[in-house]
Order: structure tokens, then sequence, then C-alpha cells
């Protein structure tokens, strides 16, 4: 029977997941981020501004979505992260460790915001602390270490929301972190403005590492657009039936969604043990499983492209994405796919 591991039926949205104003330490208002993206065919974008969410449904429009969201951030006290390639203090913040966290409201008017200190509060977002909400106290203790970021995610999830763990490699964190995290929705596996800066935010390997140690979470990509503006660089596309704020975070949710910088997915399924995906122009398209075994597909002769593939796909697999590549060099990434789940449902589609 076949199975459609992006819905068969509904279209794909395209949206930013990870947007800063000048609310906080973006360059453009709220307003100015909204239309520059629906110019550029984006449906939706996830307002992320730090420590502060803000209801921004009054942009929300027959053909945008604006999705209520923060950036939550925690910092290592200790100086000095990486005592084997120095000695002594390093004062300087290039040095300072940190994880970032992208909660997003399932209710776009839902702004309560969980674990909050006011001392946080970031730069311009200041002047908004008398509207800001808070499901518990406002002089939460953060606490930097693999239990104080999972007690954050618990309580963000017990409020019902999702959580995206952002940009690990300009957080300079490690497998010790980011392998024990629990109760994740996803990994940021591309970040526009940081990838612009240091071409490394592109991140299927901490993807992979996390997924080996028994993580089952979503992979977005956003562009954390700061002072250089909005970079439409990285997006996520969600596969929903039609363009609602609960059809967008339900597809998230069920993982109905690919993260890319350029190429696009239009179809992926599997029957009788093969998986099939159906791309736009492409240079490459790979299988990618929990071990060594990869496959791929090349174009036969240069300057084609390759625009469909086919993998045979085995139980011993575990998991599997898909990824794609571009002439220009980039990458789309589908989600971890599990032989459990596809073995165990009787649905024609993974949800």
């Amino acid at each position: 029977m076949k199975q459609y591991l992006l819905p068969q039926n509904g279209r794909f949205y395209k949206v930013n997941m990870h947007a800063h104003t000048t609310i906080s330490d973006g360059s453009q208002t709220p307003e100015e981020v909204k239309e520059l993206y629906k110019s550029h065919g984006y449906s939706a974008v996830a307002f992320t501004d730090h420590e502060i969410m803000l209801d921004h449904s009054d942009l929300t429009d027959d053909e945008f979505i604006a999705i209520t969201a923060y950036e939550y951030g925690l910092d290592k006290s200790e100086k000095n992260p990486f005592p084997a390639l120095y000695e002594g203090p390093l004062k300087s913040r290039e040095h300072a460790e940190k994880v970032h966290l992208n909660l997003y409201s399932k209710d776009p008017h839902d702004t309560r915001m969980v674990c909050c200190d006011l001392k946080y509060i970031w730069g311009n977002s200041a002047k908004y602390r008398s509207v800001a909400k808070y499901v518990d106290v406002s002089d939460y203790q953060r606490k930097y270490s693999v239990a104080g970021v999972n007690e954050v995610i618990k309580a963000a999830r017990d409020r019902d929301m999702l959580v995206v763990y952002n940009h690990p490699n300009w957080s300079m964190n490690t497998s010790s972190l980011y392998c024990h995290l629990e109760n994740l929705t996803g990994l940021e596996i591309m970040n526009g403005d940081g990838g612009a800066d240091s071409d490394m935010e592109e991140v299927p390997h901490v993807y992979q590492e996390m997924a080996r140690s028994g993580q089952r979470i979503i992979c977005v990509g956003g562009d954390d657009n700061h002072s250089r503006g909005c970079s439409l660089l990285c997006f996520t596309m969600v596969k929903a039936d039609s363009l609602t704020y609960e059809n967008l975070m339900k597809g998230l949710e069920c993982g109905n969604c690919y993260a890319s910088s350029g190429p696009e997915i239009f179809e992926l399924f599997i029957e009788d043990g093969k998986v099939t995906v159906k791309t736009s122009d492409a240079v490459g398209i790979y299988l990618h499983t929990a071990g060594r075994r990869c496959e791929h597909k090349f174009p036969e002769k240069d300057g084609a492209f390759v625009n469909e593939a086919t993998f045979t796909v085995y139980p011993d697999d575990v998991l599997f994405r898909i990824s794609v590549r571009d002439k220009a060099g980039h990458h789309a990434f589908t989600r971890y796919y599990y032989m459990d789940e596809i073995q165990n449902t009787s649905s024609e589609e993974i949800k």
C-alpha cells in the first residue's frame, strides 16, 4: 500500500520560523517583515523576538499568518567552556556558550510566557514589559545545564507550545548537551542569518546525532533575521489543507513539513519497501539511514538534473530521511521517518 510521508492532499505553505523585529534586535518593524516576506511568496512568519511574546494577529490576513512565538535564551556563566583549547578565563561574549529555544504558541492569542525572569527582557522589548504575560513567577532562576534546559522545554510543552532548539553551532553546543535534551518538537537544522556569516549553520550532523540518541523530532529552517534585515535564505515548507493558524501548527506538530534553503520537495511516499521522492531540479538526491548505509541519485550527464529518485529501505535501517541538493549547493531536508511508524500504521499517510 502506498503511504504518503508528506500528505498527498493539501498544499505547501512557505514559512519563516525564526524572525526578529525592532521589538528586540531586528532592523525592521513587524509590519515591514510581513510585507517583505509576503512579497517573496511566504505564507507565514513566526515572530520570535527575544524574551517577549506578543500577539501579532493584527497582521494576519487571508494570505498571511503571523505566528505567535518568542526566543528564550540561557547563558553559561562559565567564561571558558573549552578548557582543552584555552587556559585562563575567556571573558569575551564570543566564547559564551548559550542555548536558544523558539517557543511557539498553538493559540495565536495566548501570549503567556514560561520560566520568566524580567531582567532578561531584551533591549527595545523592555517597553513591552507591562503587557507581558507569564505562566509562572517572573523571577525564575535560569540554570544552564541539561536539566535546566529540559525544565524550560517541559514547562513550554506543558503549556501546549511547540519548542524548537536553535542554531547549535552558533551556540557552541556539543553532543554532551543536545543529545540529552527531552520533549523537543524540533531542531533548527538551517539558520539563514548565522549561516550567511559562518557557513556553518546547516547542521544535519547534529540532527543525526540527536536521532541516534533517541530523539524523535522534526527539522525546520528559519532566517533568524537581525540587523541585516530579512535575509530570505532558509524556510520551512508546511503541508496543510488550508492556510489557517491551527492547520500550520498541526502540520508542524505532525511532521508534515521539511526545511530548505532552495530546493522543493513535491511528493514523498513509500510503497512495497521503496521510498520515492519528487523534487525541483536537483544535482543530488540522497537517502540517509541510522547507520552507514546511504543511497544517492545523480544526473546521468553534466548539466542535467534529477527530479525523482526511488530508494529501497529495510527494517534494519531503523530510520531514514531524504536530502536534496541543487546546483547552487542549497539543500532541502526532510525529517526522520521511522520504520516502526511505517510498519505499524494502517493509514495512507504517516502522521
